[in-house]
């Protein structure tokens, strides 16, 4: 059997393509390992920081703002290490990470604090509010984090 350059070029990019296709598949289960584990973190700590909010507006008769800054601190300073660590696995230098990170908690912080004060004066309860910035939040999150905040170099 005589073999030809053309087949020659077809196992080779077959092989080629293999790699390809192994590469891909890796790429694609971290990428669903972490964000699986993006939502399991989150979600801890977003009950966390719903739970610790509830404790401070209903028990401790806090204000909302107060209230808001220190579930969200609480809760921020565990995510950011859960994150860093198990999620996102990321080898970037932890001042760039911790930097970057904070200067998205003060977004988040202003933002969510602003939306919480301007939908509880319509007569919403203050927790729904907090829990509707949370989910707005929670979704540009993820894209930041592991684009930027936790990169893999």
């Amino acid at each position: 059997m005589r073999c030809r350059f053309a087949d020659i070029e077809a196992v080779e990019n077959r092989d080629c393509l293999g790699f390809w296709s192994i590469t891909m598949r890796l790429a694609f289960r971290e990428n669903i390992r972490s964000g699986i584990l993006y939502l399991f973190v989150g979600g801890c700590t977003a009950l966390l920081e719903l739970a610790l909010f509830a404790l401070f507006v209903f028990c401790f008769n806090w204000s909302l703002t107060i209230s808001n800054i220190a579930a969200v601190l609480i809760a921020t300073v565990t995510n950011f290490f859960l994150n860093k660590n198990y999620s996102f696995r990321s080898s970037q230098n932890f001042w760039i990470s911790a930097l970057l990170y904070a200067a998205l908690f003060l977004f988040n912080l202003v933002f969510s604090t602003l939306v919480i004060e301007f939908i509880s004066s319509a007569g919403i309860s203050p927790v729904i509010a907090k829990a509707l910035t949370m989910v707005c939040i929670v979704i540009w999150n993820y894209f930041l984090y592991r684009k930027v905040i936790f990169r893999v170099n």
